[in-house]
């Protein structure tokens, strides 16, 4: 790379290594300036302005910074310059008033007299045609584009919001706020390219903001002609600002930038916005460069935990090395934004293991080179150990069914694939003798691995069920493939050719061709259930698979989503039972991620579950759902247990009511061991759950068991270090131990990825232990004021309110918890630890005793 971008010798900007004098142009411009306003003073003898300084360490010290600016610039007589309001690799910009007109614009300028060279010049006038030729609202329009004596210059429309990358550092920029901001770029991005014009430096200072805080893309100082064959860009030279240039730019590869570079740059901004840095930042820009060229970069997701996987997923897609495996255009790119803002599947698939170990291949060859035979080596020695290990053991009948590829042309059918699978899993889940892994955990891997000894083994079984979905107009084709993963061959596979109205028999010939394949015996009960057709309408099935692909999500806002896609359904089958048991389970769940209040989400919750139980529903989620009412907002242990169990025997391969079963009634009463048992049964059918992971250490910090707990949670924190339910919990079980400062470290790293009260109110709880009352306070104050935002538990203030050592109040604000019935808090009132101060005051036993009588806590299970 023949000209690596440097620093300037006098203000520290970042320039380009051939700029003359070893400054950039905004110092440049500026001491010309100064020369001309001091022509006749006198000089230091080496002629220059500012002389050079030698510190003690035999280092040359910057000049000084020049004259200042003379009120007038005579050179370009019809604008008078009030400051500078920017800096650039090839000019400075001023707020100046042009005299002739009366008006404020923006002015930038490139060089001055001799130190401009031709090159310089060129670059600086190919901006000015680039941005001149656009006429779009995104864009920050040229007025007039002059040059004298040497010097460069245009006028532009002056836009006073600020650049982007200062307005987020002010204020961060929320995910929703950056998602609508980058679709409105990318549009811009895609108008400039059809007009054939790259921009090949996107980054947040050449985003400018209106007072409304509308985004306009300037700075086409890199633009080139799509079709043009300038000697201008046939130069090696690197261009582009190296946190955010894509990698065909860094290598100096002229001939590959082209639209799907602008897609990286956009994507790079998108990240800084979600994560708050760029993808790539090193030390030096060599360094910045080798991370660019070498590593992938780490999924915004795992930096903010509010950013959801489709998201990342978008955003990382922009930023692959392959520009052929980016989006194929910046409107593509606005279109998978806008479809995620709507709540509506997006393009964008993630990459899986063998595509990301491929790439790394490709990057590093002589490495890849160098470990081939210790590779070859290890590999014989682990498939041996491994079949000698199932020799061992009795072979399961277990299956896991793997994400089904969509391979219709309409990205959008991603919901039909994801759908069939989810429905093939549910209905081989209903058979007792058959171990099948939860979808939480198969989701983690791409259709059709090359891996899937190494999946089995993760997942516990020794079949694998793959296939793809391709849909076209009315016509559904189905390719599935039962596979047994020690052997690798195909134990059974078939292709359905159907209508969608066919869809669901294909579902239920699959799973009953699977269940027969394995050998596996079938109950009377078992058969019906597999065989049997929720809807015989077509519509109403296609909307309910689009409320499962959102359901899937958990989060809030993809929940409601859900909800409005059954009740959908409903409307196309007032009898679709199976729709009612998922709104059901839609409204349980809601509270638990911020969506509502419990006493506007589980009187739905109960109705929906109730009418799906009154029209047959035999899956087993409808009783699950009435198990978390009967809970969780009734507080009716019996009726929980019975709700729970009747689920469980409907479908004994379901995760999710062994996990709520244990984690709720079973650990409130004090069951310690079946409460963990259940738990653990879950971890079996759902092994790489995180959230059954995690409620495992919470159940052990319920019963005592705290550095079990800390344990489990480290464990958990390594499968997702951004998961951080656990660290809050971790830091609980830290502070039970007195280990204040890494449970304060824990509490504060949970507050950093979420906005859940919770952990700020135990960070609140333990400053008030600790006697920090300031700190203690600006976090009541804290709470307070997010109260008038949304609900906080009444509980979080309990927990404040212990910390200072007030006992009737935080009996109060139990009280009021109670009266708020929001068991997801309150329910644990007997084992909760952090409420032991107040165990034997009345009002505290009172209360307690509404919610889980003594004498039945630890004897719920006989």
């Amino acid at each position: 790379m023949s000209s690596a971008p440097t620093v300037c010798l006098k203000c520290g900007a970042e320039i380009f290594a051939d700029a003359p004098e070893g400054l950039c142009t905004a110092c440049l411009f500026e001491t010309g300036l100064h020369l001309l306003a001091n022509a006749d003073e006198p000089t230091c003898e080496s002629g220059s302005v500012a002389p050079k300084t030698i510190n003690a360490s035999g280092k040359r010290v910057p000049p000084q910074k020049a004259g200042r600016i003379p009120k007038t610039f005579a050179d370009f007589g019809d604008y008078e310059l009030l400051e500078v309001i920017g800096r650039g690799g090839q000019g400075v910009v001023y707020r100046a008033r042009q005299k002739s007109l009366n008006r404020v614009v923006a002015l930038k300028v490139i060089g001055l007299g001799h130190w401009a060279t031709e090159g310089h010049l060129k670059r600086f006038r190919r901006e000015a045609e680039a941005a001149a030729s656009l006429d779009h609202s995104g864009i920050v329009p040229i007025y007039e584009v002059g040059e004298r004596d040497g010097s460069c210059y245009f006028s532009m429309k002056l836009v006073e919001g600020g650049q982007l990358d200062e307005v987020s550092k002010r204020e961060p920029t929320a995910i929703l706020r950056a998602v609508e901001l980058i679709a409105k770029i990318a549009r811009t991005v895609h108008y400039a390219h059809e007009h054939g014009i790259l921009h090949r430096d996107i980054k947040p200072g050449n985003i400018l903001l209106d007072q409304k805080s509308e985004p306009h893309l300037t700075d086409f100082g890199l633009a080139r002609l799509v079709e043009s064959e300038s000697s201008v860009t046939e130069t090696l030279d690197v261009l582009g600002t190296p946190s955010y240039m894509a990698p065909e730019q860094a290598v100096g590869n002229n001939a590959a930038v082209g639209k799907a570079t602008d897609v990286y740059g956009i994507g790079a901004v998108l990240y800084q916005l979600l994560t708050g840095h760029p993808p790539f930042a090193g030390g030096t820009t060599y360094e910045t460069i080798k991370l660019l060229l070498d590593t992938e970069p780490r999924p915004p997701l795992l930096w903010n935990r509010r950013i959801d996987r489709d998201l990342s997923t978008i955003c990382l897609k922009c930023l692959d090395k392959d520009p052929k495996r980016r989006y194929a255009s910046a409107l593509a790119l606005a279109e998978d934004l806008e479809h995620w803002l709507k709540h509506e599947p997006i393009q964008a698939r993630r990459s899986g293991p063998f595509v990301r170990g491929k790439k790394w291949v490709q990057r590093n060859p002589a490495a890849a080179l160098s470990t081939v035979l210790l590779i070859a080596l290890a590999a014989a020695i682990c498939v041996i150990v491994w079949k000698s290990e199932l020799t061992r053991r009795p072979a399961t009948t277990g299956v896991a069914v793997l994400p089904f590829e969509n391979l219709s042309e309409d990205k959008e059918n991603a919901f039909l694939a994801e759908g069939i699978q989810d429905e093939i899993l549910t209905r081989l889940s209903k058979v007792a003798d058959l171990k099948v892994i939860s979808r939480t955990s198969t989701q983690h891997f791409k259709s059709a691995p090359e891996n899937l000894s190494d999946i089995a083994k993760q997942l516990g079984v020794l079949n694998v069920l793959e296939g793809s979905v391709q849909k076209a107009g009315d016509q559904v084709r189905v390719n599935v493939q039962l596979i047994n993963a020690l052997t690798q061959t195909h134990v059974w596979a078939e292709i359905y050719d159907r209508k969608l109205n066919d869809i669901l028999a294909v579902e239920s010939n699959i799973a009953t061709t699977v269940a027969d394949t394995l050998q596996v015996k079938l109950t009377g009960s078992e058969k019906s259930s597999i065989v049997k057709i929720p809807t015989n309408n077509p519509e109403a099935y296609q909307l309910y698979l689009k409320g499962r692909f959102f359901w899937n999500k958990r989060s809030a806002p993809d929940l409601r989503r859900s909800i409005e896609y059954f009740n959908q359904a409903i409307e196309k089958d007032p009898n679709y039972a199976l729709a009612y048991a998922a709104i059901a389970q839609a409204w349980v769940l809601l509270p638990a991620f911020g969506g509502g209040a419990p006493v506007d989400c589980f009187p739905q919750a109960e109705a929906a579950a109730k009418k799906a139980l009154e029209l047959g529903d035999s899956s087993g989620d409808a009783y699950a759902a009435l198990g978390s009412v009967k809970w969780l907002y009734q507080f009716d242990l019996s009726g929980a247990l019975e709700n729970y169990q009747k689920a469980i025997q409907l479908n004994p391969n379901n995760a999710t009511a062994h996990h709520w079963l244990g984690t709720h009634p079973l650990t409130a009463s004090g069951e310690r061991e079946r409460a963990v048992a259940e738990i653990k049964r879950a971890l079996e059918l759902d092994p790489l759950s995180l959230a059954t992971n995690f409620v495992l250490g919470y159940a052990y910090l319920l019963q005592g068991r705290v550095e079990e707990s800390a344990a489990q949670m480290r464990k958990v924190l390594e499968m997702d270090g951004s998961f951080y339910f656990a660290h809050y919990h971790l830091g609980i079980a830290l502070e039970l131990q007195g280990m204040f400062p890494d449970a304060l470290a824990e509490y504060q790293k949970a507050i950093s990825l979420s906005d859940d009260p919770l952990p700020l109110a135990l960070l609140g709880h333990l400053y008030g232990q600790l006697g920090r009352k300031d700190e203690a306070l600006a976090i009541a104050q804290r709470l307070a004021d997010l109260e008038k935002q949304k609900w906080v538990p009444a509980y979080c203030f309990a927990l404040l309110d212990l910390g200072f050592g007030d006992r009737k109040q935080a009996l109060d604000r139990l009280e009021q918890s109670y009266g708020e019935r929001d068991g997801y808090n309150i329910e644990m009132i007997r084992a909760d630890r952090l409420l032991a101060p107040l165990h034997g005051e009345p009002r505290f036993e009172a209360l307690a005793e509404k919610i889980i009588p003594a004498r039945e806590f630890g004897t719920s299970s006989k």
